[in-house]
């Protein structure tokens, strides 16, 4: 698994933009990010189960987790912005998911993802 392009992924979904993408651009980055979402689900979900059961924070974790499939489920939907939303929203499951996926030390591997730059797509 590629740290390096899933946290490009992220900078480039969570990027503040002066204007909003094509749709096309959308749909593609869409499919990486559902890609990404899907190879990392099992390993988030090994590491969050590996918590204590009755943690406020495994709780919190778990229930992040669950409602991840359903936002993937939703689709991009017919308009740009809430397109763009959609994508946004997945940058931000994605960056959980490698958050807690056991893959990248959170305060070091992540800082880049945690600020997103300024794009223009």
């Amino acid at each position: 698994m590629d740290v390096a392009e899933i946290k490009a992924t992220i900078s480039t979904a969570l990027a503040q933009r002066s204007s909003l993408p094509r749709y096309e651009e959308l749909c593609a980055l869409h499919d990486v990010l559902v890609r990404h979402i899907e190879a990392l689900m099992p390993l988030a979900a090994k590491q969050i189960d590996g918590l204590w059961h009755g943690s406020r924070e495994w709780y919190r974790k778990r229930s992040t987790l669950d409602t991840i499939p359903y936002e993937v489920a939703e689709g991009l939907g017919p308009g740009l912005l809430t397109a763009t939303s959609h994508v946004k929203s997945l940058g931000y499951t994605l960056r959980f998911l490698l958050e807690n996926a056991g893959l990248a030390q959170a305060g070091e591997e992540l800082a880049a993802v945690h600020s997103p730059p300024t794009a223009d797509i």
